[in-house]
């Protein structure tokens, strides 16, 4: 006897038709899911089969007894599974190369996994960096990183991109994965080069501080000493005025030589060091060191701060930035003018706020006044002696301890900082 599955569609239904007599139902679902399977070889021959068996199943209705509710409960649920299975086939069909064409017209390396973290897609880029891209590969396989396979869990569960970066087979990877409906799509660049070209950087900017530090001091120390010949009254007005800019210009490059090695300090990857440290304190021993500076520039400091105000962070890292905002309002403040450092502990974070009533900053500047060597007003900046760096290293002080800084400014009416700390660093 031949195997049902290989009989023709007539057959079939004719077997059908004698099963009607023994079990209808059985029988009907028996030729629908067969005579379905035997035409799924092409969509053509599939539509064709599906309408003849049609044709023969409307002719058997008549046939089935009206109160078997039995056989018509289970002749409807065959249909249904049939249709279902059919419907999805299609789909199959029609997303899953739309799918791989999307991800293959990507540049960078590309996959698709489907909501059971599945991989659906991979373009070739992804098979020459990760080393894999073979359909039905789970997520940490064809990732070869769990920080990565664990950026696509979290954005699943979160429903919205998830950047992650992480070293795999030797190379520094940055992924972005990306929610396209229930399936989620992972770019993933090589920023090696970027990285190495990056460290290169930093280790010329340190090397060439160290090496700066040296002539730099030797330079203050004989300006320092040529003010005390001058200051004797051996030299004219010129050349006293000569001594001091010589002075002004060695301190400046000191304080650029020093910004750039706290800088590359800040940069560094890996674990801070910690210890309890009081903001509060920290902040009237800043507003102590500074005092003559706002003399100088007839500011007035005050300071209201938490009676305990304790955080777990690097002391360096806490007193830099506390000593580059406050030293900045006093700098660009007016004659007359206040600075304000206020310092509240709210819970699991410890924030503060040094606002003054200085020149403020323009909103087309406010965005980039953390940027490293960013001036608002070049000129200035270099007759009060500005690095261009305070600013930058604030924030990177900040984000090193898991906080963050923020500024809000008018110009003409001055600027509130706000640095907001955890309690407990990460």
């Amino acid at each position: 006897m031949r195997p049902l599955a290989l009989l023709p569609v007539p057959l079939v239904v004719a077997g059908a038709v004698i099963g009607l007599i023994a079990d209808p139902g059985a029988a009907i679902v028996v030729a629908l899911v067969v005579g379905t399977g035997a035409g799924i070889v092409a969509q053509r021959s599939r539509q064709r089969r599906l309408d003849k068996l049609w044709e023969r199943l409307r002719s058997l209705l008549p046939s089935l007894p009206a109160h078997d509710t039995v056989t018509w409960d289970r002749l409807s649920a065959a249909i249904d599974r049939v249709a279902l299975e059919q419907r999805q086939q299609v789909e199959d069909q029609r997303e899953a190369p739309l799918a791989l064409e999307v991800v293959r017209a990507l540049i960078d390396a590309a996959l698709l996994f489907s909501a059971d973290d599945v991989l659906v897609a991979a373009n070739d880029a992804a098979g020459e960096l990760l080393g894999t891209s073979e359909p039905g590969t789970r997520t940490l396989q064809a990732l070869g990183s769990s920080a990565f396979a664990g950026a696509v869990a979290e954005a699943h569960r979160r429903h919205r991109p998830v950047h992650v970066d992480a070293e795999v087979r030797g190379r520094e990877l940055s992924a972005v994965v990306t929610m396209v409906e229930e399936q989620a799509l992972v770019i993933v660049s090589d920023r090696t080069r970027e990285r190495q070209v990056e460290a290169l950087r930093r280790d010329f900017v340190v090397n060439a501080s160290h090496e700066l530090k040296t002539p730099v001091t030797s330079i203050l120390t004989l300006s320092e000493a040529l003010e005390v010949v001058v200051g004797r009254g051996e030299a004219d007005e010129r050349a006293q005025d000569l001594v001091r800019r010589l002075g002004e210009e060695a301190e400046r490059l000191s304080a650029l030589v020093h910004d750039l090695l706290d800088l590359r300090r800040l940069e560094e990857r890996g674990p801070v060091e910690v210890v309890p440290i009081d903001v509060s304190s920290a902040v009237l021993e800043v507003a102590a060191e500074l005092g003559a500076a706002a003399d100088q520039h007839q500011v007035t400091v005050n300071v209201i701060a938490a009676d305990a105000a304790v955080v777990a962070a690097e002391i360096d890292d806490v007193h830099l930035m506390l000593r580059n905002l406050v030293h900045n309002a006093i700098q660009y403040n007016r004659p007359g003018g206040s600075v304000n450092v206020e310092v509240r502990h709210l819970g699991s974070k410890v924030e503060v706020r040094v606002n003054d009533t200085g020149i403020g900053l323009s909103q087309q500047d406010i965005p980039r006044i953390f940027e490293r060597f960013y001036r608002v007003d070049a000129a200035r900046s270099r007759s009060a002696g500005g690095t261009g760096l305070g600013l930058s290293l604030v924030r990177h002080a900040a984000e090193r301890h898991g906080g963050t800084v923020q500024v809000d400014s008018l110009l003409g009416e001055g600027s509130t900082f706000t640095v907001v700390l955890p309690v407990q660093a990460d």
